[in-house]
């Protein structure tokens, strides 16, 4: 192993690591009753880890077989990776803002002229 492959598989690990940290933050969103935000943030940190994956996958496993076709790889690298990355970042970018959105309060409720004090 070449010292720079060394730094590939620590991108990918720390790259890893983010999205299961990640994960751990949308489980702590469902622990604050908030479903929706945290379901977002689950599934843009999933579609966030299959870059590093398929990194693993497609470049160290089935690229160093004998018969790789590299032009294949690379294609298909590209058309998983791009929309992957776009949406597991607009998904959590919508997870932070519905997350950190107030509630709406309801309405004051009026009490019925029944209950007030009559009037001299």
């Amino acid at each position: 192993m070449n010292n720079i492959e060394v730094f590939y598989y620590v991108r990918d690990a720390v790259a890893c690591l983010g999205v299961l940290v990640g994960l751990g933050g949308a489980v702590f969103l469902f622990t604050r009753k908030k479903p929706l935000p945290a379901i977002l943030a689950m599934i843009g940190f999933i579609f966030l880890g299959i870059e590093p994956l398929l990194d693993v996958v497609l470049w160290r496993v089935l690229g160093n077989s004998a018969n790789a076709n590299y032009d294949t790889l690379n294609t298909a690298y590209a058309c998983i990776t791009g929309p992957t990355l776009f949406l597991g970042i607009l998904l959590i970018v919508l997870a932070f803002i519905l997350g950190f959105k107030e509630p709406k309060l309801p309405p004051p409720s009026i009490e019925p002229a029944s209950i007030l004090p009559p009037s001299i």
